[in-house]
Protein backbone atom coordinates (compact mmCIF):
# COMPACT_ATOMS: atom_id res chain seq x y z
CA UNK A 1 0.00 0.00 0.00
CA UNK A 2 2.92 2.35 1.05
CA UNK A 3 4.66 1.39 -2.65
CA UNK A 4 0.99 1.95 -4.39
CA UNK A 5 0.46 5.33 -2.37
CA UNK A 6 3.85 6.30 -2.90
CA UNK A 7 3.98 6.28 -6.28
CA UNK A 8 0.77 8.12 -6.58
CA UNK A 9 1.24 11.42 -7.62
CA UNK A 10 -2.08 12.92 -7.02
CA UNK A 11 -2.06 11.25 -3.41
CA UNK A 12 1.61 12.53 -3.12
CA UNK A 13 -0.24 16.41 -4.14
CA UNK A 14 -3.12 16.15 -1.69
CA UNK A 15 -0.87 15.12 1.23
CA UNK A 16 1.57 18.06 0.69
CA UNK A 17 -1.39 20.16 0.55
CA UNK A 18 -2.75 19.03 3.92
CA UNK A 19 0.77 19.18 5.33
CA UNK A 20 0.86 22.73 4.54
CA UNK A 21 -2.49 23.21 5.44
CA UNK A 22 -1.68 22.00 8.59
CA UNK A 23 1.37 23.80 9.49
CA UNK A 24 -1.22 27.25 8.91
CA UNK A 25 -3.54 26.18 11.49
CA UNK A 26 -3.31 28.79 14.05
CA UNK A 27 -5.11 27.16 17.08
CA UNK A 28 -4.40 23.56 18.78
CA UNK A 29 -7.35 21.13 20.72
CA UNK A 30 -6.34 19.45 23.40
CA UNK A 31 -8.59 16.42 23.40
CA UNK A 32 -5.94 13.77 21.34
CA UNK A 33 -8.12 11.17 19.58
CA UNK A 34 -11.34 12.19 21.05
CA UNK A 35 -14.28 13.48 18.48
CA UNK A 36 -15.89 16.52 19.32
CA UNK A 37 -19.21 15.09 19.15
CA UNK A 38 -18.14 12.90 21.93
CA UNK A 39 -16.87 15.48 23.75
CA UNK A 40 -19.76 17.39 23.22
CA UNK A 41 -21.90 14.26 23.87
CA UNK A 42 -20.26 13.98 27.49
CA UNK A 43 -20.95 17.23 28.54
CA UNK A 44 -24.67 16.85 27.89
CA UNK A 45 -26.53 18.37 30.45
CA UNK A 46 -27.99 15.20 32.45
CA UNK A 47 -31.42 16.52 33.21
CA UNK A 48 -32.48 18.12 29.82
CA UNK A 49 -30.03 16.10 27.43
CA UNK A 50 -28.56 19.93 26.08
CA UNK A 51 -25.30 19.61 24.21
CA UNK A 52 -23.48 22.76 24.84
CA UNK A 53 -23.08 25.42 22.76
CA UNK A 54 -20.11 27.01 20.17
CA UNK A 55 -18.25 28.57 22.80
CA UNK A 56 -18.34 26.32 25.65
CA UNK A 57 -17.60 23.70 23.18
CA UNK A 58 -14.82 25.43 21.75
CA UNK A 59 -13.28 26.04 25.61
CA UNK A 60 -13.73 22.27 26.62
CA UNK A 61 -11.83 21.18 23.86
CA UNK A 62 -8.84 23.81 23.32
CA UNK A 63 -8.19 23.49 27.37
CA UNK A 64 -7.07 21.45 29.74
CA UNK A 65 -6.72 21.88 33.63
CA UNK A 66 -8.14 25.21 32.84
CA UNK A 67 -4.79 26.42 30.59
CA UNK A 68 -5.76 27.00 26.87
CA UNK A 69 -3.98 25.47 24.39
CA UNK A 70 -2.43 28.59 22.96
CA UNK A 71 -3.05 32.20 22.81
CA UNK A 72 -5.07 32.20 19.36
CA UNK A 73 -8.15 29.69 21.13
CA UNK A 74 -8.28 32.16 24.18
CA UNK A 75 -8.35 35.43 22.23
CA UNK A 76 -11.24 33.64 20.38
CA UNK A 77 -12.69 32.07 23.69
CA UNK A 78 -12.51 35.97 25.08
CA UNK A 79 -13.61 37.94 22.05
CA UNK A 80 -16.66 35.59 21.65
CA UNK A 81 -17.73 36.18 25.27
CA UNK A 82 -17.35 39.82 24.91
CA UNK A 83 -19.72 39.96 21.95
CA UNK A 84 -22.43 37.41 23.27
CA UNK A 85 -22.34 39.95 27.00
CA UNK A 86 -22.70 43.07 24.91
CA UNK A 87 -25.67 41.76 23.14
CA UNK A 88 -27.08 40.06 26.08
CA UNK A 89 -26.99 44.14 27.47
CA UNK A 90 -28.35 46.03 24.25
CA UNK A 91 -31.98 43.51 24.60
CA UNK A 92 -31.51 43.05 28.35
CA UNK A 93 -31.92 38.83 27.92
CA UNK A 94 -29.78 35.84 27.23
CA UNK A 95 -29.31 34.83 23.93
CA UNK A 96 -29.95 31.74 22.43
CA UNK A 97 -27.42 28.79 21.47
CA UNK A 98 -28.15 29.77 17.95
CA UNK A 99 -27.03 33.82 18.43
CA UNK A 100 -24.04 32.49 20.42
CA UNK A 101 -23.18 30.25 17.45
CA UNK A 102 -23.26 32.63 14.91
CA UNK A 103 -21.33 35.13 17.52
CA UNK A 104 -18.62 32.54 17.28
CA UNK A 105 -18.55 31.92 14.27
CA UNK A 106 -18.12 35.59 13.66
CA UNK A 107 -15.54 36.11 16.17
CA UNK A 108 -13.54 33.30 14.65
CA UNK A 109 -13.23 34.29 11.37
CA UNK A 110 -12.32 37.55 12.90
CA UNK A 111 -10.16 36.76 14.87
CA UNK A 112 -8.26 34.48 12.86
CA UNK A 113 -8.64 36.17 9.98
CA UNK A 114 -9.98 33.34 8.20
CA UNK A 115 -11.77 33.58 5.07
CA UNK A 116 -13.49 30.27 4.50
CA UNK A 117 -17.13 29.69 4.84
CA UNK A 118 -16.78 26.81 6.61
CA UNK A 119 -17.98 26.42 10.17
CA UNK A 120 -15.63 26.44 12.90
CA UNK A 121 -15.76 24.58 16.04
CA UNK A 122 -17.09 21.17 15.23
CA UNK A 123 -14.88 19.48 13.18
CA UNK A 124 -16.64 17.38 10.90
CA UNK A 125 -20.43 18.30 13.17
CA UNK A 126 -20.42 21.43 11.67
CA UNK A 127 -23.20 22.58 8.75
CA UNK A 128 -23.06 25.53 6.90
CA UNK A 129 -26.13 27.64 7.44
CA UNK A 130 -28.10 28.21 4.28
CA UNK A 131 -29.33 31.86 3.17
CA UNK A 132 -33.10 31.50 4.25
CA UNK A 133 -31.41 30.57 7.55
CA UNK A 134 -29.11 33.32 7.75
CA UNK A 135 -32.36 36.01 6.57
CA UNK A 136 -34.44 34.48 9.83
CA UNK A 137 -31.74 34.44 11.95
CA UNK A 138 -31.36 38.30 11.16
CA UNK A 139 -35.13 38.66 11.21
CA UNK A 140 -34.81 37.01 14.27
CA UNK A 141 -32.39 39.57 15.63
CA UNK A 142 -34.18 42.05 14.76
CA UNK A 143 -37.56 41.28 15.90
CA UNK A 144 -35.86 41.02 19.27
CA UNK A 145 -33.66 43.91 19.06
CA UNK A 146 -37.08 46.06 18.04
CA UNK A 147 -38.53 44.36 20.85
CA UNK A 148 -36.04 45.26 23.39
CA UNK A 149 -36.20 48.90 22.59
CA UNK A 150 -39.79 49.14 22.71
CA UNK A 151 -39.81 47.68 25.83
CA UNK A 152 -37.20 49.92 26.89
CA UNK A 153 -38.62 53.07 25.56
CA UNK A 154 -42.21 51.93 27.61
CA UNK A 155 -40.00 51.98 30.72
CA UNK A 156 -38.37 54.90 29.90
CA UNK A 157 -42.55 56.35 29.57
CA UNK A 158 -43.12 54.92 32.94
CA UNK A 159 -40.37 56.98 34.55
CA UNK A 160 -41.30 59.90 32.70
CA UNK A 161 -44.63 59.72 33.60
CA UNK A 162 -43.69 58.87 37.27
CA UNK A 163 -41.27 61.84 37.50
CA UNK A 164 -44.17 64.16 36.19
CA UNK A 165 -46.30 62.75 38.69
CA UNK A 166 -43.87 63.69 41.85
CA UNK A 167 -43.15 66.95 40.05
CA UNK A 168 -46.67 67.71 40.39
CA UNK A 169 -47.26 66.74 43.62
CA UNK A 170 -43.61 68.34 45.07
CA UNK A 171 -45.45 71.57 43.17
CA UNK A 172 -48.84 71.23 45.06
CA UNK A 173 -47.17 70.69 48.38
CA UNK A 174 -45.32 74.11 47.78
CA UNK A 175 -48.33 76.28 46.96
CA UNK A 176 -50.27 74.45 50.09
CA UNK A 177 -46.98 75.29 52.28
CA UNK A 178 -46.77 78.73 50.61
CA UNK A 179 -51.10 79.29 51.17
CA UNK A 180 -50.05 78.18 54.76
CA UNK A 181 -47.65 80.41 55.32
CA UNK A 182 -49.47 83.35 53.24
CA UNK A 183 -52.35 82.79 55.96
CA UNK A 184 -50.30 82.76 59.26
CA UNK A 185 -48.76 85.93 58.43
CA UNK A 186 -52.46 87.64 57.13
CA UNK A 187 -53.11 86.41 61.01
CA UNK A 188 -50.16 87.93 62.14
CA UNK A 189 -50.59 91.24 60.74
CA UNK A 190 -54.08 91.02 61.58
CA UNK A 191 -52.79 90.37 65.13
CA UNK A 192 -50.17 92.93 65.16
CA UNK A 193 -52.88 95.36 63.81
CA UNK A 194 -55.34 94.72 66.86
CA UNK A 195 -52.66 95.34 69.83
CA UNK A 196 -51.32 98.61 68.01
CA UNK A 197 -55.01 99.96 67.79
CA UNK A 198 -55.14 98.71 71.39
CA UNK A 199 -51.78 100.35 72.38
CA UNK A 200 -52.99 103.51 70.92
CA UNK A 201 -56.71 103.33 72.62
CA UNK A 202 -54.86 102.91 76.11
CA UNK A 203 -52.21 105.85 75.34
CA UNK A 204 -55.50 107.83 74.72
CA UNK A 205 -57.47 106.77 77.65
CA UNK A 206 -54.06 107.38 79.87
CA UNK A 207 -53.42 110.60 77.72
CA UNK A 208 -57.11 111.77 78.74
CA UNK A 209 -56.83 110.99 82.59
CA UNK A 210 -53.55 113.11 82.93
CA UNK A 211 -55.29 115.99 81.33
CA UNK A 212 -58.36 115.52 83.48
CA UNK A 213 -56.34 114.70 86.71
CA UNK A 214 -54.02 117.64 86.11
CA UNK A 215 -57.03 120.42 85.36
CA UNK A 216 -58.92 118.61 88.45
CA UNK A 217 -55.33 119.46 90.36
CA UNK A 218 -55.71 123.17 88.84
CA UNK A 219 -58.61 123.55 89.99
CA UNK A 220 -57.95 122.18 93.60
CA UNK A 221 -54.39 124.51 93.45
CA UNK A 222 -56.79 127.53 92.95
CA UNK A 223 -58.97 126.99 95.69
CA UNK A 224 -56.49 126.10 98.13
CA UNK A 225 -54.29 128.90 97.18
CA UNK A 226 -57.49 131.17 97.47
CA UNK A 227 -58.31 129.76 101.24
CA UNK A 228 -54.81 130.50 101.46
CA UNK A 229 -55.49 134.02 100.52
CA UNK A 230 -58.28 134.21 103.02
CA UNK A 231 -56.63 132.65 105.97
CA UNK A 232 -53.60 135.37 105.74
CA UNK A 233 -56.07 138.14 105.91
CA UNK A 234 -57.88 136.51 108.91
CA UNK A 235 -54.47 135.87 110.85
CA UNK A 236 -53.28 139.72 110.22
CA UNK A 237 -57.36 140.39 111.76
CA UNK A 238 -55.97 138.20 114.50
CA UNK A 239 -52.76 139.67 114.92
CA UNK A 240 -54.39 143.29 114.84
CA UNK A 241 -57.03 142.04 117.47
CA UNK A 242 -54.16 140.28 119.60
CA UNK A 243 -52.55 143.97 119.95
CA UNK A 244 -55.22 145.06 121.32
CA UNK A 245 -55.86 144.81 125.13
CA UNK A 246 -59.16 146.07 125.04
CA UNK A 247 -60.35 143.39 122.95
CA UNK A 248 -58.69 140.73 123.74
CA UNK A 249 -60.85 141.34 126.95
CA UNK A 250 -63.54 141.47 124.73
CA UNK A 251 -63.25 137.94 123.53
CA UNK A 252 -62.37 136.44 126.40
CA UNK A 253 -66.06 137.69 128.15
CA UNK A 254 -67.47 136.54 124.71
CA UNK A 255 -68.53 132.78 124.46
CA UNK A 256 -67.35 130.56 120.98
CA UNK A 257 -69.40 128.52 119.24
CA UNK A 258 -66.70 125.86 118.89
CA UNK A 259 -65.47 126.35 122.46
CA UNK A 260 -65.87 126.74 126.08
CA UNK A 261 -67.18 130.03 127.40
CA UNK A 262 -63.73 132.67 127.56
CA UNK A 263 -61.49 130.57 125.29
CA UNK A 264 -59.35 132.02 123.27
CA UNK A 265 -59.73 131.45 119.73
CA UNK A 266 -57.02 129.70 117.71
CA UNK A 267 -54.19 131.71 116.27
CA UNK A 268 -52.46 130.19 113.00
CA UNK A 269 -49.11 132.59 112.61
CA UNK A 270 -47.89 133.48 109.39
CA UNK A 271 -44.33 130.96 109.89
CA UNK A 272 -46.65 128.02 109.63
CA UNK A 273 -49.14 128.92 106.53
CA UNK A 274 -45.94 129.31 104.37
CA UNK A 275 -44.37 126.04 105.78
CA UNK A 276 -47.90 125.03 104.66
CA UNK A 277 -47.98 126.28 101.37
CA UNK A 278 -44.07 124.80 100.49
CA UNK A 279 -44.75 121.61 101.42
CA UNK A 280 -48.32 121.38 98.98
CA UNK A 281 -46.56 123.02 96.36
CA UNK A 282 -43.86 120.27 96.22
CA UNK A 283 -46.70 117.56 96.49
CA UNK A 284 -47.88 119.01 92.77
CA UNK A 285 -44.97 118.76 92.08
CA UNK A 286 -44.09 115.19 92.77
CA UNK A 287 -47.59 114.16 90.63
CA UNK A 288 -46.88 116.34 88.15
CA UNK A 289 -43.20 116.94 87.18
CA UNK A 290 -44.12 118.82 83.74
CA UNK A 291 -46.18 121.66 85.18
Amino acid sequence: MIQYFGKDSKFQERSQKNTDNRKKQKTKQRIGSKSYSQVSFEKRNPETGEEPDSITLWELTHTKNGIWSNTESQDVYDKACAEVKNKETKTQGPLSDEQRHNIFQTTYKGTLQCKSSQPRGYRYMAKPSTGSERIRIQIEEQARATAAFQQRNSELSHQVNDLQDQLQAERANTQEIINLERAEREQLEGKLKEERAERERLLEAERTSRLKFEKNMMAKFAEFSKQMGTQQVFTNRIDKENGNPNFQKTLLQRPSPNKAAGARPTVISSNALIHVSTRNYRMFKAIDPNN
